[in-house]
């Protein structure tokens, strides 16, 4: 167990340290033509993605890319995109130089089973690509580590835990994955603290960090991926969109009381109102292309909301009285 991922030279900058460390563990694997595979989890809200984005400029930086005009190559949400991109960072000459990819989160807009399929092909596609063509970094964004089977956690090296305090910058917790097989029998997954040294004065010191405070990125590079997340995704909802419509004028076959019965498919299909209808505090919000997509005039609109304020209102009461029970 006397292994050493980094070894850095002194900073009394301790955010300087951490770039350090990580471009360290990235970098370095890279040269030696060894895959890296970064699980980066938290739940929503707590900066997983600009901590990808954060992670992703360390690497591109070395390499002397510009992250913000090789972003959008960069970044992948669904399977839909991730061959085209892969196969661009892998023969592609002018990507030549792309040494990472991220795999952000998108459960929202792709089903769980095809999201869970789609990210364990990832990782094995790395993993069995580095040696032929290319090594590379892989920065897979999910919830939670059962998102990836467990025969694909073993070839991962990197558990990266996201925290974000309110008001406060991303608490991001660094582990070492390691297969535990002495009992070869039943081989486990275990995760230790990143072990390492600085060097100051010629003396090596150890190190173990907890906890790296991730900044946010830069304004430009933070706004071209908000750009980027907003159009990606809501492309995907727009086509769920016209799916959902034409499947619904298939079932229903008439459009009388368009309102009650959008509302009674809404409320029957849950997960067809994730980031399409949602209840905010006293109000219900549309996705924008919500009134166009459905046909629908303003007081059908209208009506549809009031429908599903009272629906949605007497679900919730109906959480509440089972949470208590």
């Amino acid at each position: 167990m006397g292994v050493t991922d980094f070894i850095i030279p002194h900073n009394k900058d301790a955010a300087e340290m951490g770039r350090d460390i990580i471009r360290h563990i990235t970098v370095n694997r890279l040269r030696y033509n060894k895959p890296v595979i970064i699980l980066l989890v938290g739940d929503s809200g707590e900066g997983k993605s600009y901590t990808a984005l954060k992670i992703l400029k360390i690497i591109n930086d070395w390499y002397k890319v510009d992250t913000l005009k090789n972003m959008e190559h960069q970044i992948v949400y669904t399977p839909l995109e991730y061959t085209n991109k892969m196969d661009a960072l892998l023969h592609d000459y002018d990507k030549k130089k792309l040494k990472a990819l991220i795999i952000d989160e998108a459960r929202e807009i792709v089903s769980s089973n095809l999201w869970y399929s789609f990210v364990n092909r990832a990782i094995a596609d790395v993993n069995a690509l580095h040696r032929t063509i290319k090594p590379l970094v892989l920065i897979v964004v999910v919830q939670f580590i059962r998102d990836i089977d467990v025969s694909t956690r073993r070839t991962v090296q990197y558990y990266f835990k996201c925290a974000r305090p309110l008001n406060s910058n991303v608490n991001l917790y660094p582990f070492r994955l390691w297969k535990d097989d002495r009992d070869i029998d039943n081989p486990r997954l275990r995760k230790r603290t990143l072990r390492g040294y600085y060097v100051k004065d010629n003396r090596k010191i150890p190190l173990r960090p907890k906890k790296f405070k991730i900044t946010m990125p830069p304004k430009d590079i933070a706004a071209a991926y908000d750009k980027i997340n907003k159009e990606r995704k809501g492309k995907i909802i727009r086509r769920k969109l016209e799916d959902l419509v034409n499947k619904m004028e298939r079932e229903l076959g008439v459009t009388q009381n368009k309102a009650v019965k959008l509302a009674e498919h809404y409320m029957n299909n849950p997960d067809a109102r994730v980031g399409i209808v949602e209840k905010k505090w006293k109000h219900i919000q549309l996705v924008d292309g919500f009134k166009d997509l459905h046909g629908l005039n303003t007081i059908e609109v209208k009506d549809f909301k009031d429908i599903m304020k009272e629906k949605l209102g007497e679900l919730e009461d109906e959480q509440k009285k089972d949470k208590g029970k």
